[in-house]
């Protein structure tokens, strides 16, 4: 990761950590892979729940995290049961939406248009609110 990646993702990850708290969420940095970073989150409708979702940035603001939901902090991504029910989730592979970098690597028509990566502003923060949105209007429950 270059160093302008990583001084715009401390920059922006402040927001982003009092986003997660205002939200019963937490976010953690893992210190051993150069932008990743670990949301713990909850959909609004089922407190109970916790959901794992592992964000690693490559190039930051100017593309697209690849996100993915995990059974654990540090844990595995390709458990089914670990992703929400969500349309455009397809649990224990990808998301197929126009804010990670799996939507956008099935999608080049996306790269141009209203669905285009903006890279102004707090992506990072962005990223965390479209996820948070999705987990309290459209959770369906646990995949299985």
């Amino acid at each position: 990761m270059d160093l302008e990646s990583k001084l715009a993702l401390e920059a922006d990850q402040a927001a982003v950590k009092a986003f997660m708290a205002e939200n019963d969420g937490l976010l953690q940095r893992e210190q051993q892979v150069p932008g990743r970073y670990w949301l713990t989150m909850r959909p609004r409708s089922a407190p109970a729940e916790r959901f794992h979702v592992c964000l690693t940035w490559h190039v930051y603001p100017h593309s697209p995290p690849s996100v993915a939901f995990a059974d654990a902090v540090g844990g595995n991504v390709a458990v089914p049961r670990a992703w929400p029910a969500i349309s455009g989730y397809a649990a224990g592979s990808f998301i197929c939406k126009p804010f990670t970098a799996e939507g956008f690597g099935r999608h080049p028509e996306w790269e141009r248009g209203p669905e285009a990566w903006r890279s102004t502003g707090n992506p990072f923060l962005w990223v965390a609110q479209v996820l948070q949105d999705d987990l309290d209007l459209r959770y369906g429950g646990r995949a299985a």
